[in-house]
């Protein structure tokens, strides 16, 4: 008894001694392991200097440098690591075979070199770990029940600022074998969060809350395989209605994922900043929904590529005018299904579709169009589209293979355009109902035309627009016929009281026109059916010499009392005082004249 007695005294002295003396010896022994294992992982390591402390127990360390086996490459590198550590071991000294369990808890862990543009609140380790082997050179290690929790991570992403709070990343089981450290399955989860617009104040848009967050990551190792694409799954709930579900591959060496998107109702209104780099517009309202494959690559933050494919369909979309905050756009329903690529933008969509929707169309003092001065200038692009995991083969025609934007069907149904005039005083107005119809084979390509077909009314009249159009292209083309039956003409009055001087008090119009549009010259033909037209009262109006207009329509009516009349058009666009309907007008006043001219000369 007394012999054990010496040997447990001298056992507890020397765990006792080796416990004061630990912060002589215990730097060294980490530097070697830390060293043979850089070794094992084909990589050279660097530290500066390494300090422990016992009361509490802590380690600090400046100077870490991770390099590839190059020795120039820089894997990572931290000038200041310090952990606190509470462990908890067990050890079997007197077995012929190094065995020992315990668990292990760091606070305090500083995750931000790690997560770089971001604001990572200091986070916290736990793990049960075992060992075994040999010898100390020879050792198998596990960790068990491995959790990582973080109180808060804040970012930046494409104009989005993301905060999420209490996320937690766990493997059930990592193991350390030959040099290379295996995490099997991550699993993911987050409390709560947030997202928003950057640049966008909380009262003109309040964050969307972010919930359920969960995901998992499979096959993570150290070093990373280049072999070995680490399947991902993620999904979170965004605002209250929207659902977030994306799954696929992620390649780390390469910086290249291959995903599948499934999306519900997501609100599109934190895309504002990204819309604005492209129009003076705001976005009032909208739900997202996604069914497709998002490839990205993402070399640096300068260099990045997204590509989309599949389908997509925005809900009560509403968009207003930036700057006098006018309604532009709503619709109850637009399905798109293509693929759309960023940076370079780019479009190719099979079929758009496009219900119970309302446009404005605003001609302004100037004689220039709403749409055209919200665009903001495009930056000018490479025209070759990167190519991605699972790439489509290219367009059979090299003209489509460089347009921007390809969009080979529009059906359209329950629309409405309503058209100001503010070029003429006082404004005229004019609203297409009831707009239905298809576009097919619309491009931004050159030398490129697409088939237009719709249907509507117009003032309660019916309405047929048929032709050939390329608005996309930068030379306006266009070739169409349109046809009107039984429209109520007092809503030329404004016109009518500018060009003649007089209101229209009633009257119907039926036409037959065909217009031409080439290099921004309009040249058009009209065949006019005007029943029972009656002006009325004088209008007062500069430059206007009136006339007997009584008389002159009296002279072109029929005896059913219509009065046709053959209208040519022509002029240019790029002219600010063009106006088609003023061209109208003029060219009828100039025909009525002509009748009254007619009784002296004959």
């Amino acid at each position: 008894m007394r012999q054990l007695g010496w040997g447990l005294g001298i056992l507890l002295g020397s765990l006792l001694a080796g416990l004061l003396t630990m912060p002589e010896w215990l730097p060294g022994v980490i530097h070697r392991q830390a060293q043979h294992w850089a070794e094992e992982t084909h990589h050279r390591l660097e530290i500066g200097s390494l300090k422990v402390e016992i009361f509490p127990f802590r380690i600090q360390a400046h100077g870490v440098r991770l390099y590839e086996a190059d020795g120039q490459t820089l894997v990572l590198g931290l000038e200041d690591l310090e952990t606190s550590l509470d462990l908890k071991a067990r050890i079997r000294p007197f077995s012929s075979e190094l065995r020992g369990e315990g668990d292990l808890s760091v606070q305090g862990l500083d995750l931000a070199p790690w997560i770089p543009s971001c604001s990572v609140s200091p986070g916290a380790l736990t793990t049960h770990f075992a060992f075994w082997g040999p010898n100390w050179g020879a050792l198998q290690r596990k960790l068990s029940g491995l959790r990582l929790s973080v109180p808060q991570i804040k970012g930046r992403v494409a104009g989005l600022e993301i905060l999420l709070q209490d996320v937690q990343l766990s493997a059930p089981s990592v193991r350390y074998n030959g040099g290379a450290v295996n995490f099997g399955v991550i699993h993911l989860m987050g409390h709560d969060g947030q997202i928003r617009p950057v640049g966008v104040s909380e009262a003109a848009f309040p964050s969307l809350p972010l919930s359920k967050l969960e995901g998992t990551v499979e096959k993570l190792a150290w070093p990373v395989s280049v072999r070995t694409p680490l399947p991902l799954w993620l999904a979170l709930q965004v605002g209250a209605q929207g659902r977030l579900q994306i799954a696929g591959p992620v390649d780390l060496r390469a910086q290249g994922a291959h995903l599948t998107v499934h999306a519900q109702h997501l609100d599109l209104r934190p895309v504002q900043p990204w819309l604005a780099r492209y129009a003076q517009v705001r976005l009032e309202s909208g739900q997202l929904s996604l069914e497709g494959v998002l490839d990205g690559s993402f070399s640096s933050p300068q260099v990045w590529q997204v590509r989309y494919r599949g389908q997509a369909q925005a809900d009560e979309l509403a968009v207003r005018e930036g700057r006098r905050g006018q309604w532009l756009w709503r619709s109850k329903t637009l399905f798109t299904q293509g693929e759309a690529t960023l940076n370079p933008l780019r479009l190719r969509l099979d079929q758009v579709a496009l219900s119970d929707f309302y446009v404005r169309l605003h001609l302004l003092p100037d004689a220039t169009l709403n749409w055209v001065n919200l665009l903001n200038p495009l930056p000018v692009s490479s025209p070759s589209v990167p190519k991605s995991a699972g790439s489509s083969p290219p367009e059979s025609s090299s003209v489509v293979a460089q347009a921007a934007v390809v969009i080979r069907k529009v059906t359209l149904q329950g629309g409405t355009i309503h058209y100001r005039d503010d070029y003429v005083h006082p404004p005229y107005k004019a609203n297409l109902t009831r707009l239905g119809g298809k576009i097919e084979g619309l491009s931004s390509a050159e030398n490129t035309t697409a088939r237009l077909e719709l249907r509507g009314r117009v003032h309660d009249a019916p309405l047929l627009i048929e032709g050939q159009i390329n608005p996309l292209a930068q030379n306006l083309f266009l070739d169409m016929t349109a046809q009107v039956t039984g429209m109520d003409l007092m809503q030329f009055s404004p016109y009518s009281g500018k060009y003649v001087g007089y209101d229209i008090e009633r009257g119907k119009l039926s036409f037959d026109a065909h217009y031409s549009v080439r290099n921004h010259d309009l040249q058009a033909t009209n065949h006019l059916v005007l029943n029972e037209l009656t002006f009325g009262k004088p209008v007062a109006s500069p430059g206007i010499t009136h006339f007997p207009v009584a008389l002159a329509v009296s002279l072109l009516q029929d005896p059913q009392g219509r009065i046709m009349v053959n209208l040519p058009i022509a002029g240019s666009l790029d002219d600010p005082q063009f106006s088609v309907g003023g061209v109208l007008a003029r060219t009828l006043v100039q025909v009525l004249e002509k009748a009254v001219e007619s009784i002296f000369v004959h």
